[in-house]
C-alpha cells in the first residue's frame, strides 16, 4: 500500500461543485446548467477535509490523461514516439489514429475535441470550486492557489495544442455573452501571471512534507514556469531563456530534488515519494474508487495465457518506431524498456516467451506443458512495415513504467510524473545552450547521461539536446512540444511524410465554434 493512501482516499471522492457550469461554449456540452450540490457555498466547506476532497476531483482530471485515452493520443501520437500500428484483422486501426500520426487531422477529429473538451471541463470545474472557497469563512490561501495553479496548468496544456483560446474565469457561463477568443500571447501572460501568484502561497517541498505528495507545491509552480518560458518563442514569438534558466535554478537551488540513482526507481510501482518526482499523477487501483493506469495493459504483445503473470491478456496496441530504439547506445540502461526485435523475454527472469504457436491475425497463447497441444515455439517480434494491416507480433515495445504485481485488471498502481527532476535538468542544459553557454550545458547534460551509463559527451550542441530529452523522456508526453521547439515536427519519420507548417497548432474543435460564434478557427484548418 502506497505511503499516501490518505491522500489517494481523498481522491476517490466525488468532486464537489458549488456552482453551476455550463461549458458548451467551450467545449461541447449542454448549455443547459448542471446543479452538483444542494449546498451553498456558505454552508459547505466546514473544515479542510471537505476542501481536499472537492480539490482531489481536480488533480483526478489531470490523472485521468495518462490513461492511454484522447488526451494521452493527442499529446503523443502526432510526434514520432509513440505508434498504434491496425492490425491485419483490423483491431487499434481506423482514421482516428493514421490521422493523428501522418498530420492529416481536421477541425472534427474526435480526440482532438475530446482534448480540448477535458481541459476546457478542468478550467470550469476549477472556477466553480475557486467561486465556493472565496466565499466560505475558512482560511483558504493554500487552496486558493492549488486551483489557480492546476487551472494555469489546464490552459498551458490548452495554449500549447490550440493556440488562441478563451481565457474564462467566471463561475458560469452566460448564453448571452459568451467568452472572447484571447490571443496566444495573452493566454501565455495569463498563465504566467497565475502561476507566479499562486506559487506566493504553495508551501514548498520541505515545508509540506510527504503528506503533501501528489499535490503542487512551490517548486511544482517553478517547474511549470521554467516549461512555460522555454517554448516562450513558440507561443508568443519572444525567447525567454533567461526566465528559463532561472526557474529551473530555482528549482535546482531548492534542494527538494535530485536524479535517482537508478533510472528505472521511477517508474517502479511503488515509486511514490521519490527524490526526482515534482509533480504528475498518484494512482491506487487497489483502494476502492481509486483509478490506475493501463500502460503496460495497452502496450504489451496480445498473448493470453498470464503473460507475465498479468492477470489479463494485453491489448496490443501502442508501439514505437524503430528510430526510438536505435537512439539508444546498447550499454544505455535506459534502452532495457524496449521490447525489440526477436524473441520476447519475460522482464522478470529473462526468460523466452513459449506459446502454442504465433498467430498473426489474433492472439497467441502461452504454452502450458501438458496441456497445450502445439508448440511450444517462441513468440517472435518482427519489424512493422507502416502502420496499417500488421501482424500481431509486429512492432517495438516498450515497458517503461514497470509491471505492478498488483494490477487490478489492467489497471496498475505507478504514479506517473507529468515534471520530473530530470526534466528540470535538460531544462537547464537547453536554456543555457540556447543563451550561448554551452560548455556550462553540457555538464548538465552530461549529469542525465552518466545515470543510465551513456557515453559522456565532449562536445554539445542544441540537436545533442533535443535527441538527450528524446531519451530520457521517452513517452512522458514532452515530446511533441520538443519537436515544434526545434522545428522538427513538420518533418518526415517512419511511417509519416513532410507536413504542413500550420500542423504545429492543432484546429479549435468544430462543435465549440458551432457552440460559439466568437472563435475563430487556426489558419490552415
Amino acid at each position: 500500500m502506497k505511503n499516501m493512501k490518505t491522500f489517494k482516499l481523498k481522491l476517490r471522492s466525488k468532486l464537489v461543485i458549488l456552482v453551476s457550469i455550463s461549458m458548451l461554449v467551450l467545449g461541447s456540452c449542454s448549455l443547459e446548467e448542471d446543479t452538483y450540490s444542494i449546498y451553498t457555498p456558505e454552508t459547505f466547506y466546514s473544515n479542510d477535509f471537505q476542501i481536499l476532497s472537492s480539490l482531489s476531483g481536480i488533480y483526478r482530471n489531470f490523472a485521468a490523461i495518462t490513461g492511454m485515452g484522447v488526451e494521452y493520443r493527442t499529446l503523443e501520437l502526432s510526434a514520432d514516439q509513440v505508434v498504434v500500428q491496425a492490425k491485419i484483422q483490423g483491431w487499434w486501426g481506423g482514421d482516428a489514429f493514421w490521422q493523428l500520426m501522418e498530420h492529416n487531422w481536421n477541425p472534427d477529429h474526435s480526440y482532438i475535441s475530446g482534448t480540448w473538451n477535458t481541459f476546457f471541463r478542468t478550467v470550469g470545474q476549477t472556477n466553480g470550486l475557486l467561486t465556493s472557497l472565496e466565499d466560505s469563512n475558512l482560511e483558504v490561501s493554500g487552496p486558493v492557489a492549488e486551483l489557480k495553479a492546476l487551472r494555469a496548468y489546464a490552459y498551458f496544456f490548452l495554449m500549447d495544442l490550440f493556440g488562441n483560446v478563451p481565457i474564462f474565469t467566471e463561475p458560469k457561463v452566460d448564453p448571452l455573452n459568451l467568452p472572447e477568443q484571447n490571443t496566444r500571447t495573452e493566454v501565455f501572460e495569463f498563465v504566467v501571471s497565475e502561476l507566479k501568484a499562486a506559487a506566493e502561497d504553495l508551501p514548498s517541498k520541505s515545508e509540506a512534507g510527504g503528506a503533501y505528495y501528489g499535490r503542487l507545491t512551490k517548486e511544482a509552480a517553478w517547474s511549470l514556469l521554467a516549461t512555460v518560458y522555454l517554448n516562450a518563442e513558440v507561443y508568443t514569438g519572444i525567447a525567454m531563456d533567461a526566465e528559463a534558466e532561472q526557474y529551473a535554478d530555482m528549482v535546482i537551488n531548492s534542494g527538494s530534488y535530485s536524479l535517482l540513482p537508478n533510472y528505472f526507481d521511477n517508474f517502479v510501482p511503488d515509486n511514490q515519494n521519490n527524490a526526482e518526482f515534482i509533480f504528475g499523477a498518484v494512482y491506487s487501483p487497489d483502494v476502492a474508487g481509486g483509478i490506475g493506469h493501463p500502460l503496460v495493459q495497452k502496450v504489451l504483445p496480445g498473448i493470453s495465457g498470464g503473460l507475465f503473470g498479468l492477470p489479463y491478456t494485453p491489448q496490443n496496441g501502442f508501439a514505437t518506431r524503430p528510430s526510438i530504439y536505435n537512439a539508444y547506445e546498447d550499454q544505455d540502461v535506459r534502452k532495457e524498456m524496449f521490447l525489440a526485435y526477436g524473441p520476447l523475454k519475460d522482464p522478470r527472469n529473462g526468460e523466452v516467451v513459449m506459446v502454442e504457436r504465433v498467430v498473426p491475425d489474433n492472439n497467441s497463447a502461452l504454452y502450458e506443458p501438458g496441456v497445450s497441444t502445439e508448440g511450444p515455439v517462441p513468440y517472435d517480434i518482427i519489424p512493422a512495415t507502416g502502420i496499417r494491416s500488421q501482424p500481431m507480433n509486429a512492432g517495438i515495445k516498450w515497458i517503461k513504467w514497470l509491471i505492478d504485481p498488483n494490477t487490478q485488471g489492467g489497471n496498475a498502481g505507478n504514479d506517473i510524473a507529468f515534471i520530473r527532476y530530470a526534466d528540470i535538468i535538460l531544462i537547464k542544459a537547453e536554456a543555457m545552450a540556447r543563451q550561448g553557454n554551452l560548455d556550462g550545458a553540457l555538464e548538465y547534460v552530461n549529469m542525465i547521461r552518466e545515470r543510465s551509463n551513456a557515453t559522456k559527451l565532449t562536445s554539445l550542441t542544441l540537436e545533442d539536446i533535443l535527441e538527450e530529452r528524446n531519451r530520457e523522456l521517452a513517452f512522458e508526453m514532452t515530446r511533441r512540444r520538443d519537436l515544434i521547439r526545434f522545428g522538427e515536427f513538420t518533418k518526415p519519420w517512419e511511417w509519416k511524410e513532410a507536413s504542413e507548417p500550420y500542423r504545429t497548432i492543432y484546429p479549435i474543435p468544430q462543435a465549440a465554434i458551432n457552440s460559439n460564434p466568437k472563435l475563430e478557427q487556426n489558419p490552415g484548418y
